[in-house]
């Protein structure tokens, strides 16, 4: 599902998003003329939640909020309440394929290992009870020596996730039909 999208430098949101009624009622509660909250909330749930947004590399959740909230204009004061939830739910239920968790739980992983990594100072300090290290120092170094695999991996994996998200929103536009080049024959 394409949940924004950006014509002529102005963020929109397509008809049939808002035509879901989780998402209808962002819109529907919003009070402004030009329904820019709404938007803004719509902006967010973007950021917060897909897999192609630049803020994806912030793991830990409460400053991907910070951050997004505050880059998509949202007031310092503005929290996720029940209907923002209920969007951000749906939004993953709609668009986290098996592929993308699959990548997701992959990219933690690697987060884990480098901050196993990051405490190798106080691991080779580790002794046990008669003062030989606890950890080998070749067990260190064969971790870093395979980081720049798991990076290649990783980066692999990304281009996969966005290549399966671009197809799956170009092939469910509604009613419009695709002529054999567009579908890939």
């Amino acid at each position: 599902m394409k949940l924004v999208e950006f014509k002529d430098y102005k963020l929109t949101v397509p008809e049939e998003v808002w035509g879901l009624k989780t998402f209808r009622k962002l819109l529907d509660r919003d009070k402004t003329k030009d329904k820019i909250n709404a938007s803004k909330e719509m902006l967010f749930i973007f950021h917060f939640c897909d897999i192609r947004s630049d803020f994806q590399h912030i793991l830990d959740k409460d400053k991907r909020i910070e951050e997004v909230k505050k880059e998509a204009g949202l007031k310092d004061s503005w929290k996720i309440d029940s209907h923002v939830q209920a969007s951000i739910d749906l939004y993953i239920n709609l668009s986290t394929t098996i592929i993308e968790q699959l990548y997701l739980n992959s990219l933690q992983a690697a987060s884990d290992v480098g901050n196993y990594l990051a405490l190798t100072k106080e691991l080779l300090e580790e002794r046990d009870k008669n003062g030989k290290p606890v950890i080998d120092i070749a067990k260190i170094t064969t971790a870093i020596q395979k980081v720049p695999k798991l990076m290649s991996d990783l980066k692999e994996a990304y281009n996969q996730v966005v290549k399966e998200k671009e197809t799956m929103e170009n092939k469910s536009k509604g009613t419009r039909s695709f002529n054999m080049f567009e579908d890939g024959l």
